[in-house]
């Protein structure tokens, strides 16, 4: 065995969980090598070219708390930016960008580059390299073999990929790109259990083709906003590309429903399973046929091509379908398609078969992160592959790997769900419902939970944890300052208040955070005064939810009886009822388990049952 084919941590696959994955293990200053068809196709993105939303954006947040590029290529190769939900509460308020689909891929793929201790190979891994149930390392397709300590999986939609367009099938990981077929023929024969499932795409039109006076514009947010804490206000807000807002109609509908029989999904072509919450617009529309219309999002995939991606128009039908669909929509007719909408099938591992360390339990050494656990989203592919590069690492050096807790994030919490269910029936996606924690899991508090463990594991350098430290001293100053001092005597004039706390006034809900902002201008940035307020204001709330937890702990012995009809207890989500009904729990304990019900729900049946 020569010293070139030996590492300690070898990463096959480079898309977000494998980038996320060769980063982190080239941070802890480990020797690693990363497989992949294709470096330039690294971190590409498939699907649509944006980054966050709802629990995603808070997942962005801690990957960049941690060390990892998501936030940062995301903030340096946006189109848009924008504050989703910022009307409601702050555990649902998240940071969402359009990005540029060429631009952020080359930011990733640089930033791997500048890594003297990664090695780039463009093979295709097709074995494993075992010996009594320990990974040693991997064989390609030219049979030459490659050793490491530990190796970490992130094949995506690779494994046994089949594209589907109609009745049209293609052995693709991707649309005109190469599946892993031998590869997921070597993990079933090394005992672990896999499945399939199915995500998919839109149709692509050329942007100088559409109707834009037929379709309501949606612009961005043109404040100073970022993912990630390194970035520095250029100015980037200032010149943002709108986004547009048409619908689907009743026409549309009925073309669909006149041509389900020539769906893959419908008429069995698709074995595998789509994501219930990026369903496709066929799905839609048999599932919610009460509806007569459905939002499409008109988004631009790139500042130097006419591509525009629908957001909302994922499909598999056939490409003549599609046309009469895009021919009967406001803004669309006649609009020239570019490539059709597709759907993806690919095999999976059975993420209960892993640690929380995302370490297989069967095969020591091996590591497991991305789509191919049975996740959607570019998002939860990323959390995945940073902890798994982290703790392949951390074994590679001997060290005892790291658990991240539901407590403490929205990573630790998926990573809960995946590796302490049952099974994963349909691709797991990640929302602010699934965290019993989510008023403490905000985005505006997401840099601060995880950077001390990424600190001390490796993952931050000593510039950024002194950037970090900074930033929550100047929250703590603020949150103090905010306490101890009276308001001003303009703002008295205003609210029409005698002396009072800082704190007192941010509590009343008739205070205007704008007002608050030039109270406290003067000694604080915004960023930290809109942190200190959301901290002060639902402080009441934080608590209800923490005394809510322990309560819920409390309970997880009460026996659910045989008879409980979950159809008629009022007030429970449509997944959560159809899981209860489908599992029968015997107690609080073992429905906390059920992937899919989240806390509010437990609480209602927990409720009913007393």
């Amino acid at each position: 065995m020569s010293m070139k084919s030996t590492y300690d941590v070898i990463v096959v696959g480079c898309g977000h969980a494998g980038s996320e994955a060769i980063l982190a293990a080239a941070r802890m200053g480990k020797k690693c090598a990363v497989f992949c068809l294709d470096f330039t196709r690294a971190a590409s993105m498939p699907c649509n070219p944006s980054i966050g939303g709802s629990a995603k954006g808070q997942i962005v947040g801690e990957i960049d708390a941690m060390g990892g590029i998501m936030g940062e290529a995301a903030d340096n190769t946006y189109l848009q930016i924008k504050y989703l939900n910022s009307s409601r509460g702050p555990a649902v308020q998240a940071l969402r960008t359009q990005n540029d689909k060429y631009e952020y891929p080359k930011y990733v793929q640089k930033k791997i580059r500048s890594y003297q201790n990664i090695e780039i190979i463009e093979e295709e891994v097709s074995d494993l390299i075992i010996e009594n149930n320990v990974v040693l390392g991997v064989k390609t397709q030219s049979n030459t073999s490659f050793f490491a300590v530990s190796i970490v999986i992130t094949t995506g939609t690779y494994l046994k990929g089949l594209t589907h367009v109609g009745k049209t099938q293609k052995n693709e990981g991707r649309m005109g790109e190469s599946p892993s077929n031998h590869l997921s023929s070597a993990l079933l024969q090394a005992g672990l259990r896999l499945g399939r499932l199915k995500t998919g795409t839109t149709p692509r039109v050329c942007a100088e083709t559409l109707d834009y006076s037929k379709m309501t514009p949606q612009a961005g947010d043109r404040r100073f906003l970022h993912f990630s804490f390194r970035t520095k206000d250029t100015g980037r807000q200032n010149d943002q590309i709108d986004c547009y807002l048409t619908n689907t109609n009743p026409e549309v509908h009925q073309i669909i429903e006149n041509n389900l029989h020539a769906s893959p999904m419908f008429s069995g072509q698709i074995k595998g399973v789509g994501p219930r919450y990026c369903p496709s617009l066929e799905d839609k529309i048999v599932r919610f046929s009460e509806k007569s219309s459905h939002h499409l999002f008109i988004e631009p995939e790139a500042s130097a091509t006419t591509e525009i991606y629908i957001q909302g128009f994922n499909t598999s039908l056939p490409e003549e379908v599609q046309r009469q669909i895009l021919d009967s929509i406001d803004g669309l007719k006649g609009c020239k398609m570019l490539k059709p909408g597709y759907a993806v099938e690919y095999d999976f591992v059975f993420p209960d078969q892993l640690y929380p360390t995302l370490e297989c339990k069967s095969i020591k050494n091996l590591f497991f992160a991305g789509q191919i656990n049975g996740t959607s989203g570019y998002e939860e592919a990323a959390a995945q592959g940073l902890i798994a590069g982290m703790n392949a690492s951390k074994l590679a050096g001997g060290e005892s790997p790291i658990i991240v807790s539901r407590e403490t994030s929205y990573i630790g919490t998926m990573i809960d769900d995946l590796t302490s269910k049952n099974i994963i029936s349909e691709p797991y996606r990640m929302m602010t419902a699934r965290s019993e924690h989510r008023l403490l899991l905000r985005q505006d508090n997401a840099i601060f939970r995880l950077s001390e463990l990424a600190f001390s594991q490796g993952l931050l350098s000593d510039a950024d944890i002194l950037i970090i430290r900074n930033l929550k001293q100047a929250l703590d100053d603020c949150i103090y300052y905010c306490k101890k001092e009276n308001i001003s005597p303009s703002l008295m004039n205003k609210y029409g208040v005698e002396k009072i706390k800082y704190e007192s006034l941010i509590k009343r809900p008739e205070v205007l955070f704008q007002d608050i902002v030039n109270g406290l201008a003067f000694k604080f940035d915004v960023e930290t005064i809109e942190r200190a307020v959301t901290e002060l204001r639902y402080e009441g709330y934080i608590k209800r939810q923490q005394r809510q937890i322990e309560k819920l702990n409390k309970f997880n012995s009460l026996i659910l009886p045989e008879s409980l009809d979950y159809s008629k207890i009022k007030g429970l989500r449509n997944e959560s009822r159809q899981k209860l009904i489908e599992c029968r729990p015997k107690t609080m304990l073992e429905a906390q388990k059920i992937a899919g019900i989240n806390p509010a729900d437990l609480m209602i049946v927990m409720a009913h049952v007393r």
